[in-house]
């Protein structure tokens, strides 16, 4: 218990702002999430700022109330973003070993990845993550870790995944501006995986697809490893627009159908003489008496029009990436998204790979409202930071706040002005 550590993360999405603080037990690897809140992402649009001052506001109300929840105040975070500007390139590196015995140091690895970062990007852009897929020493290929071997010359293949420079420096603003220091920022189809992906998965080859309100990234890994990453402009918030247009609703309305909908114990209860229509004021959706709409029309017509075409854009952004063919266990799906009614069978259909729905791991504490696909990518960056052993913070209060403010010596000053005064008096 006294060996645990405080581990946050601030997950910035593109319809809602979470922050998750966890204590982290290293002897059994045990997680327990003593605060979470979220907001909207109120300045924050497809997951780049548009507004600094609402979206500060948006990422200090989901600061403070975790930190009230937690009872305790947070320094430093793990960010999560993800955001169309988001991609990926393969690029490799070679350096001769420095030793004289001829044994690969940890230097030797370090200089080699430094090696293969340094490709040419546009001055817009920056890298976030640089991933080993494998080393080869003195052409022996899918070495996992070269360290301590014998070799004369040491290759990397990398996947590195860069984002847009002016885009993440708003964000990083916000971020500072809360009085946050931000330990790393990652992607966050990247760190889903930790939490929603089996070993197993990524090193047959499997396909991560989190759908998030206005975004959706494609993560593929194959070997362990990420080897391509896409962020799509399109969401579950296309499937509420396209409710609202074709329906005539009003958005809330739409958004609280799509849900409805996609419930699987949606008014399971009428048997198979269920009528088509549905009293949309009955079911508490909309407060106008008398409105009622066809299923199949909302269903057939509107949704799934939607999710098929989301997925012909995944589809297509698989073909380019090269890799569908070398991902065996087929598309995990997450995110908000991936509770949209008969997302699996329409997923198979046009993709023609196995798909399931990815959940979190499970974690312990103020878990029961969030272990759902929504809230994977928060969840991973909680486990991103412990699988890269990030330096967690000690259990400290609110106090720990106030003990920034520089102390005064109160009895010192006293004392100068007694010692002022003190011959002007009779």
């Amino acid at each position: 218990m006294s060996n645990s550590k405080i581990i946050s993360a601030i997950d910035i999405g593109s319809t809602k702002v979470t922050t998750l603080i966890a204590q982290h037990f290293p002897e059994d690897d045990k997680v327990n999430v003593i605060g979470v809140y979220t907001t909207p992402s109120k300045g924050i649009r497809k997951g780049q700022v548009i507004n600094i001052e609402k979206a500060i506001e948006s990422i200090l109300e989901s600061v403070e109330e975790a930190e009230r929840m937690a009872g305790l105040s947070i320094g430093k975070a793990i960010v999560g973003i993800t955001a169309p500007y988001i991609s990926s390139i393969n690029s490799s590196g070679v350096v001769a070993v420095s030793e004289p015995s001829k044994e690969i140091s940890k230097e030797d690895v370090d200089r080699v990845i430094e090696a293969a970062r340094a490709v040419s990007l546009p001055t817009s852009t920056q890298t976030l993550h640089v991933t080993p897929r494998q080393f080869i020493v003195d052409g022996q290929e899918g070495i996992i870790d070269p360290k301590g071997m014998t070799g004369v010359r040491l290759e990397v293949d990398t996947n590195i995944i860069t984002g847009s420079s002016p885009a993440i420096k708003n964000l990083v603003r916000c971020i500072n501006e809360v009085g946050i220091e931000i330990q790393d920022i990652a992607y966050s189809g990247l760190a889903s995986s930790y939490t929603v992906l089996s070993e197993t998965e990524k090193e047959l080859g499997v396909i991560l697809v989190d759908i998030g309100g206005t975004t959706t990234s494609i993560t593929v890994f194959i070997e362990n490893s990420p080897c391509f990453a896409r962020v799509i402009p399109v969401g579950s918030e296309n499937v509420t627009n396209d409710l609202a247009i074709g329906l005539r609703l009003q958005l809330e309305e739409a958004d609280k159908l799509k849900i409805f909908l996609s419930n699987p114990k949606e008014k399971s209860n009428k048997g198979e003489d269920e009528p088509d229509e549905i009293d949309l004021y009955k079911e508490g959706i909309s407060m106008q008496e008398g409105k009622k709409i066809s299923k199949d029309i909302a269903v057939d017509g509107i949704m799934k029009a939607r999710i098929e075409e989301i997925f012909n854009l995944v589809a297509e952004q698989i073909t380019d990436s090269g890799y569908g063919g070398s991902t065996p266990a087929g598309i995990v799906i997450t995110g908000g998204g991936s509770m949209l009614k008969d997302i699996e069978k329409t997923c198979s259909k046009v993709i023609g790979l196995p798909v399931r729905i990815g959940y979190p791991k499970e974690m312990m504490g103020l878990v029961d409202e969030i272990m759902t696909p929504s809230y994977s990518s928060t969840f991973g960056l909680i486990e991103y930071a412990i699988n890269r052993n990030f330096a967690g913070s000690s259990k400290q209060s609110f106090k720990a706040k106030i003990d920034i403010v520089p102390k005064v010596d109160v009895k010192g000053i006293f004392q100068k002005i007694v010692n002022m005064i003190k011959p002007l008096l009779p």
